[in-house]
């Protein structure tokens, strides 16, 4: 397994390094490139006023030395004066795509490949007031050629680059074994540090083990079902990359392959997260920072945020209510607002609706969300807050549930003191209620 993640870390960077290289040449090789034409167009401008007719031919003359290829052709197209060549030896010009464009419209340019290869002529023709056609001309290295001049430099520098890759993917790889069989021994007891890194998990994960009141059972019971919820997404991320790692994967698939993958580890990234926050939920203490908050604004903001959602689903979303102020974590409060509209919206149907009420009733702040989605029937309402457990395993999913968003809000609000009561059926009319005691602002503490 190590030799494994060692090598790929090492072809990554690589990669990464040969992509940068070629990126940059060619970044190069086109900001020369636009020199050289910005520099021909200024001296076809120059030479425009200084030579404004065809009679100026000895002016033109004084500029052989410039590097640059110097044509003057009449309006016919023959060529009175050229700088390389003998100009009463040379065809008819006006079919040439510059001097034609040049006759028509007043400018023209055209780019001509050499016999050589990889370089090319670059022409700008201007029409001069008497009808004559004034042509400047430069010769360019092509992107092989440009590449071909810097390929020592490069070859050193890749390989200089590719070993310190190596001895970085190495050192990481080490580092990156030993925190996971550090972080294994924590779990286990048999360690006490554990990287900075990693601590969040270990400490989630050890303390998850530690919770004797929960029971063996409940413990055991959890333990399947993360691994059950991990290892869905886990599975579809490894067959996808397998099969993209193995050529099944035809180029012009690549980015739908790479969506899957996305997806999966987005929801994969949603479900760790749910977890860590019941884990966090799970540990006694304060709630952290607490303040006034402003319920019916909190609920505003929510609803902005999932309007979109909302459209989607084709579900009207709605807020009312006189208002109402608790005391407690903003942050938590809002998820409690958000898993539940969140819920309300996916378990909805087209047409349907979504209203959010936040009121005081009898000094008591309430939250009272309801909807007219599928419903929950009546043997499932007591289970609905347990982790993992879904009404409809098939459409969560499809709808990107991780069946830990109302273990959350009744973890939350327990924190906070407060009851959550729900009040529907199988497709029916569903009712979701918050209350919370009534509010007197924190005591200080004295110290």
């Amino acid at each position: 397994m190590e030799r494994k993640i060692n090598l790929r870390l090492f072809f990554m960077g690589f990669f990464s390094l040969v992509l940068t290289t070629v990126l940059l040449v060619g970044l190069f090789h086109g900001t020369m490139e636009r020199s050289a034409r910005r520099e021909v167009k200024q001296m076809t401008d120059f030479l425009a006023k200084a030579c404004p007719s065809a009679e100026d031919v000895l002016e033109l003359e004084r500029f052989e030395d410039e590097g640059k290829r110097l044509t003057l052709i009449a309006s016919d197209g023959e060529v009175l004066y050229d700088s390389f060549l003998d100009a009463s030896q040379m065809e008819n010009h006006r079919d040439r795509e510059e001097a034609a464009q040049a006759l028509e419209i007043g400018v023209g340019e055209s780019r001509r490949e050499s016999m050589t290869l990889n370089h090319y002529s670059y022409y700008y023709a201007l029409r001069l007031p008497d009808g004559s056609v004034l042509r400047v001309g430069t010769e360019m290295e092509g992107l092989l050629d440009g590449f071909r001049d810097t390929l020592p430099a490069l070859g050193l520098v890749l390989c200089c680059m590719s070993v310190l890759s190596f001895l970085v993917s190495r050192l990481l790889t080490k580092k990156l074994v030993g925190q996971l069989q550090d972080m294994i021994w924590h779990i286990d007891g048999q360690g006490e540090e554990v990287p900075r890194e990693m601590l969040p998990l270990a400490q989630a994960m050890k303390d998850y083990q530690q919770k004797k009141e929960e029971g063996e059972k409940w413990r055991q019971q959890f333990t399947a079902n993360v691994s059950h919820e991990l290892k869905t997404p886990l599975t579809s991320i490894s067959g996808y990359a397998e099969m993209m790692e193995s050529g099944m994967v035809q180029e012009g698939d690549i980015k739908t392959f790479a969506g899957k993958i996305h997806r999966e580890a987005g929801r994969l990234i949603m479900l760790i997260n749910d977890i860590l926050e019941l884990s966090k939920l799970d540990e006694p203490g304060e709630l952290g920072p607490v303040e006034k908050v402003d319920v019916l604004r909190l609920a505003r903001d929510t609803v902005e945020m999932l309007s979109m959602k909302a459209e989607q689903y084709q579900v009207q979303l709605r807020l009312s209510g006189n208002g109402a102020f608790v005391w407690g974590n903003k942050t938590m409060l809002g998820e409690v607002l958000y898993n539940l509209c969140d819920n309300a919206i996916r378990y909805n149907k087209p047409g349907g609706y979504v209203q959010v009420d936040v009121s005081m009733v009898e000094e008591h702040p309430v939250i009272l969300v309801k909807d007219n989605g599928i419903g929950i029937p009546l043997e499932s309402q007591e289970r609905i807050f347990e982790r993992f457990y879904r009404v409809d395993n098939s459409r969560s999913k499809a709808t990107g549930g991780t069946g830990l968003g109302l273990a959350i809000v009744k973890h939350i609000v327990l924190r906070h003191e407060g009851t959550i009561e729900v009040e529907s059926k199988a497709g029916g009319p569903t009712k979701m209620k918050v209350t919370f005691p009534p509010q007197e602002e924190p005591k200080e503490t004295e110290e």
